[in-house]
């Protein structure tokens, strides 16, 4: 049921207010310091972290993460605290990463209201501007540079005719209008 929540340790599921709510902590053992790379297993803090995660028969899931804050163990390190990171979401992010793709799915089709009712149908509440900002993070798909590029015939007609200075008003395509030519 909660297979994206694999990296974390699953402290206990219980209901509150027709909401799953998730309580998970990260796997105990040593941290990798960002700023010098060397491990550690030194806590500073414990800090808790709120993520919303995909919908279980229609209920939103709340997950309750509860990470740790490391002391880094070289004195000339940069970084003397550091919050070890978390797979489930990207950093500074409320949601986790497979329900960010499925609000990205959604909104890719329906941006806007009807994204936020479909969503919210589905048990995730977004406004339509979340629905809107969600769409802005979508990448855009990459296509391949063409390698020739062709230029249609009336447009080339019509900026010939104009630079002559005619009336550029067509008839069908195939040529100057009779009468409207000067």
């Amino acid at each position: 049921m909660f297979s994206g929540l694999s990296s974390l340790v699953i402290q206990g599921v219980e209901e509150d207010k027709g909401r799953i709510l998730v309580r998970a902590s990260t796997p105990p053992g040593p941290a990798v310091c960002p700023g010098c790379a060397v491990e550690t297993k030194r806590v500073h803090a414990y800090i808790e972290r709120r993520v919303a995660d995909v919908p279980v028969d229609g209920r939103p899931v709340m997950v309750r993460v509860r990470a740790r804050r490391m002391r880094c163990s070289t004195m000339d390190c940069s970084r003397q605290t550091f919050r070890e990171p978390l797979t489930v979401a990207m950093r500074y992010q409320r949601r986790t990463a497979r329900l960010a793709i499925q609000v990205g799915h959604v909104v890719r089709e329906l941006a806007g209201r009807a994204g936020a009712r479909v969503l919210t149908s589905l048990g995730v509440g977004l406004s339509r501007q979340t629905a809107l900002r969600a769409l802005l993070r979508v990448p855009v798909p990459e296509r391949p540079v063409p390698a020739v590029i062709g230029v249609d015939d009336l447009g080339v007609q019509d900026l010939l005719w104009k630079w002559a200075g005619h009336d550029h008003r067509w008839a069908g395509g195939s040529g100057p209008v009779e009468g409207n030519a000067t």
